[in-house]
């Protein structure tokens, strides 16, 4: 069914993803949610206006109860449904250090993530993003942690700026 409904949904989102100012996203959460010992933690990213295909470059960072700390640079992708929701798809890789928690067998780490936000009138965004970290099988030890996040999506620039100058 989402094959017959996505073409004219994503005509509608690209011109809505263009007009998406940069955001500076904070929130907590909680890291490793699925597992017997999960930990709060918080987070930021920042994500820039679309740039070229409609990509969001990113960059984010959380850290955790446990002192496990992570920071990645990636990708994202506005799909609007409607003008009040936006799902956002991103991919990120980065360097996470365990501190006292969850070792996830090497440094080198990426994230998978995808979310669900509210839009407001502002253009500021809240919602759940839904992320997976793992090492993508570099090595033979890959436990991989899931991450449920809260933010709030605080608007930057954008087509409705007032120009400098």
């Amino acid at each position: 069914m989402l094959k017959y409904i996505l073409p004219f949904l994503l005509p509608f989102s690209v011109l809505l993803a263009e007009e998406a100012p940069s955001h500076l996203m904070v929130g907590p959460g909680i890291f490793d949610v699925d597992q017997h010992r999960p930990r709060l933690l918080w987070s930021i990213e920042y994500r820039w206006e679309v740039h070229c295909h409609h990509l969001r470059p990113l960059v984010a960072a959380f850290g955790s109860t446990d002192k496990n700390v992570y920071a990645c640079g990636g990708l994202g992708y506005d799909i609007f449904m409607g003008k009040k929701w936006v799902l956002t798809p991103s991919f990120a890789a980065g360097l996470y250090y365990h501190g006292n928690g969850k070792h996830l067998g090497f440094p080198i780490n990426f994230r998978s993530a995808l979310e669900l936000a509210y839009v407001f009138k502002n253009q500021g965004r809240i919602g759940a993003q839904f992320n997976h970290i793992s090492n993508a099988r570099m090595l033979w030890k890959n436990p991989g942690a899931d991450t449920l996040i809260f933010f709030y999506a605080i608007p930057f620039g954008g087509k409705d700026a007032p120009k400098k100058g």
